[in-house]
């Protein structure tokens, strides 16, 4: 049986809601507008649209050291730390001549998430060996159910 993106989050927050922890609540349209200005100012262009549809959901995740970037810092639960931003790891990955031409959504402990800005495909690359690929993608929600299902698998 396929499960799609929303499947897996509900999936997600019950098996997080009974260990008492909760995923973060999706924007509204004026945090929407201020994470795109800043997007734009910042990176020069928007992320995709099924990206924005997912924090419309849930900004960010951060489950069993599956991360996806939030819109801005979040406090995550029973820990003293935040989430990490969207905008602002890009800013910081560009910084690093093998990420120019991406975008990153989010890494886990062994790899990063992204677009390919030169082909439109989304990838798991190595995160210390960015030239490795293990997975590409046409779609931002096909990389995210990628990323949902090691999440799951941490969960048990």
């Amino acid at each position: 049986m396929n499960f799609s993106v929303r499947d897996k989050l509900t999936l997600i927050a019950k098996k997080k809601s009974e260990e008492g922890r909760f995923l973060p609540s999706g924007i509204d349209e004026v945090e929407l507008s201020v994470f795109l200005n800043s997007c734009k100012a910042e990176l020069g262009d928007e992320p995709p649209q099924d990206y924005l549809e997912f924090l419309k959901v849930h900004n960010g995740l951060t489950v069993e050291g599956v991360f996806v970037y939030s819109t801005k810092r979040l406090p995550i639960v029973e820990s003293t730390a935040k989430t990490l931003v969207f905008v602002e790891m890009n800013v910081i990955s560009r910084d690093v001549e093998e990420l120019k031409g991406f975008l990153v959504f989010g890494d886990s402990d062994q790899d990063e998430y992204v677009l390919d800005l030169s082909t439109g495909m989304y990838q798991v690359r190595d995160k210390q060996v960015l030239d490795n690929v293990y997975e590409e993608f046409k779609s931002f929600d096909d990389l995210l159910l990628f990323m949902l299902d090691i999440a799951l698998r941490r969960i048990g």
